[in-house]
């Protein structure tokens, strides 16, 4: 009983508190707290979580601890992955999944964590902000009391209608503990067909101005890494060099691609989520340029439901891979892009689909470019 009657004049407190400051006033004075950690130290342990709803649902989770001490910063993925370093001098990338790693000058005296800067920007695009409540938040560290703020972001792009993004906000150091915020992309065509997606980020380990081990800051690429000139990302598939499966695709009028379309022309297969994705537009544009010269492009979708887009000018094939059968066959679990030259050899697996300057080195390597 003595511990609600002690607690119970704190909680009456903590709305008074809330309105003491104006909600957009602290947004913008959250952002300038970001803007200003590259001159000072801080360790950070992130959770993102993503959700994404269009024909297919599915979502991601990554952890990273990001730390940074007088401009220097190392940001990794959790409990093993992808690593970003600036030691003072260079920049270093390293992917532990295909051991490589890059090394550039900096572009900046002072850098700071990209995964922490995108709290500098949303606040300074945001254009009203309003306190919904004050809750307490968990943290390694224990509990912290946290204002939830509200916060209409300036809109910048016509295809993406952001919902309001919500903040959980340590308003005694000016930290961002939580955020998650929607976003709903609309088809190309200005169409009904649209994909929405839900981020959410939140700490559980966030310290300002202590120290922190400087050994942190110093990367020895491994004995057997190899140096490359832009990172890749996924392990390398372990079909590159062997023959292609057998391939069982239909288009989307039901009809099966013949053997004829499949064997002596390069191809090149693009998995995609659905036939509105900017991967499309990307494949359109290199089938146009290279189709004189060999090239067999097809876009893969997972389902029959997706609809074709040839009304608008698209003439690359789109095909249906109704139970994802041939994307697995390539280790593909979402999007991806396989490369096949005229003999029926896998030349370039991405699983990810991400690298266009190894893809075109693949494209390069088999004639058509």
């Amino acid at each position: 009983m003595r511990k609600s009657l002690i607690a119970l004049p704190v909680l009456l407190l903590l709305p008074l508190c809330a309105e003491a400051q104006d909600p957009l006033q602290l947004v913008q004075k959250v952002a300038a707290n970001y803007a200003a950690l590259s001159k000072t130290t801080y360790d950070f342990e992130r959770i993102e979580l993503m959700e994404f709803k269009s024909s297919s649902q599915h979502q991601t989770q990554r952890r990273q601890r990001i730390v940074g001490s007088g401009g220097k910063y190392r940001e990794e993925s959790l409990p093993s992955g992808p690593l970003y370093l600036f030691d003072g001098q260079f920049n270093w990338a390293y992917n532990p999944d295909r051991n490589e790693y890059t090394k550039t000058s900096a572009r900046a005296a002072a850098l700071r964590a990209p995964s922490l800067s995108m709290f500098e920007i949303v606040g300074y695009r945001a254009k009203s902000a309003r306190l919904l409540r004050v809750e307490n938040l968990e943290l390694a560290s224990g509990p912290v009391v946290c204002q939830v703020i509200e916060v209409e972001r300036v809109a910048t792009d016509d295809r993406m209608e952001h919902s309001p993004t919500t903040y959980w906000i340590d308003v005694n150091r000016s930290l961002v503990l939580k955020s998650r915020t929607s976003y709903t992309t609309r088809a190309v065509d200005g169409s009904t067909s649209s994909s929405e997606n839900t981020t959410t980020v939140s700490f559980s380990k966030a310290i300002v101005g202590q120290p922190v081990d400087e050994s942190l800051f110093r990367f020895t690429p491994p004995a057997d890494a190899v140096l490359v000139e832009r990172m890749t990302f996924g392990p390398k598939s372990s079909m590159v060099g062997r023959d292609s499966p057998e391939l069982e695709l239909k288009g989307v009028d039901g009809k099966p691609f013949s053997g004829a379309d499949l064997l002596s022309r390069t191809l090149l297969l693009q998995f995609g989520p659905d036939s509105d994705d900017d991967s499309l537009l990307l494949l359109e544009m290199t089938y146009r340029s290279l189709k004189g010269n060999g090239l067999t492009a097809i876009y893969v979708v997972p389902s029959r439901n997706q609809r074709r887009v040839g009304s608008e000018g698209y003439t690359v094939p789109i095909a249906i891979d109704s139970d994802g059968k041939v994307a697995k066959q390539f280790g593909i679990t979402y999007k991806g892009t396989v490369l096949i030259d005229r003999l029926g050899k896998i030349v370039y697996i991405d699983t990810l689909s991400r690298n266009s300057l190894e893809l075109t080195r693949a494209l390069q390597k088999t004639g058509v470019w």
